[in-house]
């Protein structure tokens, strides 16, 4: 096994993701980020851009897939694809707050699901899941968004306690705010 760690990033073609992605390179892993639009993502010789869309099953499974055929294992994952939906709560639609949780929500289990396996074949490895200060304390105007961060870390707290015995660490980052292209990109 290589000394070096390999590492998957959703949601790495700008803010959070992208600068934990450039870190984590600079710190010598073999890091593989991804975007719904690779290409539009700052390019870096250091970091593999994927395309993934963590609302397709088929999306995940391939990017997952992609990894393991490329360098035969993955070490660690960082779920930090995610967006800002914003707006009074009586005046979102039903449509737009299962696409808030559709993303930010189940995308993460999706990716969790994809990375299982192989990390219990492996009998160790590290997912993060990037939630919110937001999934603590519920921000007036951006109720759902918090709401998807509260099902963030409940979710997180029981996969910690589920996995440890298989040498599989979990945990968890709460971002305050942070002046990043998301809040550019807030619906």
């Amino acid at each position: 096994m290589s000394n070096y760690k390999v590492v998957l990033i959703t949601g790495a073609s700008s803010g959070v993701g992208q600068a934990t992605a450039r870190l984590l390179s600079e710190k010598g892993c073999r890091v593989f980020g991804t975007s719904r639009n690779p290409s539009r993502a700052q390019a870096t010789s250091d970091i593999e851009m994927l395309t993934l869309d963590v609302c397709d099953d088929a999306s995940v499974v391939a990017c997952v897939k992609t990894v393991t055929d490329r360098v035969g294992r993955l070490d660690v994952l960082v779920n930090n694809a995610g967006y800002e939906l914003a707006g009074a709560l009586e005046e979102l639609s039903l449509d737009e707050a299962k696409a808030q949780f559709e993303t930010n929500f189940f995308g993460m289990i999706r990716m969790v699901k994809a990375v299982m396996p192989l990390m219990r074949q492996q009998r160790v490895g590290r997912i993060i899941n990037i939630s919110s200060l937001a999934g603590l304390t519920t921000i007036p105007f951006m109720g759902i968004y918090s709401a998807s961060k509260f099902a963030v870390e409940s979710y997180t707290e029981a996969l910690r306690l589920e996995v440890r015995p298989f040498n599989i660490h979990v945990s968890q980052i709460e971002p305050g705010f942070l002046k990043t292209p998301m809040v550019n990109h807030r619906q």
